[in-house]
């Protein structure tokens, strides 16, 4: 029995000098010496203002604190980093949670020297765009023998937050294929439609840049494609001088409906401008946004004959029969469009339409502007390659062969009988011209 009493001895020490060893292993090299000091360290993040590690569930009516997941509100899951700025030696790193003495406050043991102390909710540093928010703080301070450094840490939205939103009067005007490009200048673009509208998009902040860029296009209810490229211009007063983008700045940029006519509808932006860190928010300018490019291209004269839109292989009929493997004379659609192809808007009727649940396509889709799940699904059907949709989704496209024979051969084996219709309507900016593929599948004989 005494052995055994001397061996639970000996496991209880071994684990008690292990849990100090991992202890010294997050606050850094261990003891701190004679001539130690202590960092008593208050941490909290901030955002349009409110103070979100502190706050109650229901802070501003929860429109702060329901934009975030808990892992990027409660600091506790931040990462905290100690370094001696004198020899760049981490004197301490871990997770708050992990680093918080049993009174729930971060104290550490520091030598006598001059430190810095960074924390964040994660390593976004070099996250071009993503749909988390990244909280950093920084700060220094100097430890002496024997004295408590009392530091207040806040940490803040470190990069920019871009949002789209809508006016009724747009919604009313233009279908729900726009799609709207947001780049910051460096290298960090996302592409914002009907299913990201509302929700927020956060960009790596860019070196010595002052605005965004935005490339809208869209199509009016009437069937016109309009384009519209800006460039938002952050105002030079906006933060006592500087106009070069920051971390905090939040941009809301909403779409309008500008002004029609018989033959033309024209689209506007207004942009508010809320610096996160105060909650303060301002209206851009009207002359801070410029604009670049035609607003209404089918406004003008009339249409050049060498720059109108051709197809081959369009309109078609083709007859088959159920079960066929193939069909006799099937031809892939090429298009020629001088201006670029802006839109090719593909509709489908008839009795596929009612099974396209199988290859998961919508009844109408845009192949210039697609989410990643729908390209996705097009290009696995081999309709469009990769590098074709690049091109497309610029605009930049001249001519395109449209290679149907991957879809259309999938109607003889799953429609027994009936007229199954492609529409492909096609717009350069200047004009539209559309075109039917039909399908007609006859029944087994015998059946």
């Amino acid at each position: 029995m005494k052995k055994y009493k001397s061996l639970i001895w000996l496991l209880g020490l071994i684990v008690g000098l292990s849990s100090c060893e991992m202890r010294d292993e997050l606050l850094g090299k261990g003891g701190a010496g004679e001539n130690a000091g202590t960092l008593e360290l208050d941490l909290a993040s901030i955002y349009n203002g409110v103070t979100l590690s502190r706050a109650n569930e229901t802070v501003d009516g929860g429109t702060t604190t329901g934009s975030f997941n808990e892992e990027d509100v409660n600091v506790d899951n931040y990462t905290l980093i100690v370094t001696n700025t004198e020899t760049q030696e981490e004197a301490a790193r871990g997770k708050v949670s992990e680093l918080k003495n049993e009174n729930g406050k971060v104290v550490l043991p520091l030598g006598e020297g001059s430190y810095a102390v960074t924390a964040y909710n994660y390593e976004g540093e070099n996250v071009t765009v993503s749909e988390r928010p990244y909280f950093k703080g920084e700060q220094t301070f100097s430890v002496k023998k024997g004295i408590a450094t009392n530091v207040d840490l806040t940490c803040k939205l470190a990069c920019i937050e871009v949002s789209i939103g809508l006016t009724s009067s747009f919604e009313e005007a233009f279908k729900d294929d726009y799609s709207v490009v947001v780049d910051n200048g460096d290298g960090a673009s996302q592409v914002f439609d009907k299913n990201s509208i509302g929700k927020k998009y956060y960009y790596q902040t860019p070196d010595h840049q002052s605005c965004l860029n935005a490339s809208i296009k869209a199509t009016s209810v009437e069937g016109n494609f309009v384009e519209l490229k800006a460039t938002i211009q952050k105002p030079a007063d906006a933060e006592g001088g500087e106009s070069d983008l920051e971390g905090g700045d939040s941009f809301e940029i909403k779409l309008t409906e500008e002004g029609s006519t018989e033959s033309s509808v024209s689209i506007g932006i207004t942009v508010d401008l809320t610096f996160t860190e105060v909650g303060e928010t301002i209206e851009i300018p009207v002359g801070n946004i410029i604009y670049d490019g035609p607003e209404n291209p089918g406004e003008g004269g009339g249409e050049d004959p060498e720059a109108s839109i051709t197809f081959e292989g369009l309109p078609a009929t083709y007859t088959c029969t159920n079960g066929d493997s193939d069909i006799a004379g099937l031809q892939d659609v090429h298009i020629l469009a001088p201006n670029g192809i802006k839109n090719l808007n593909v509709t489908i009727s008839g009795e596929i339409a009612a099974l396209l649940g199988t290859v998961s396509l919508p009844e109408t889709f845009d192949i210039c502007n697609m989410d990643d799940d729908l390209k996705g699904k097009i290009v696995g059907l081999g309709l469009v390659t990769e590098e074709e949709y690049i091109q497309l989704h610029a605009g930049t496209c001249t001519d395109f062969t449209f290679k149907l024979r991957g879809l259309l051969v999938l109607i003889p084996q799953v429609v027994t009988s009936g007229t199954s219709t492609f529409n492909l309507a096609v717009s350069d900016g200047v004009s539209t011209k559309d075109g039917d593929i039909t399908v007609i599948v006859n029944p087994k004989e015998g059946e």
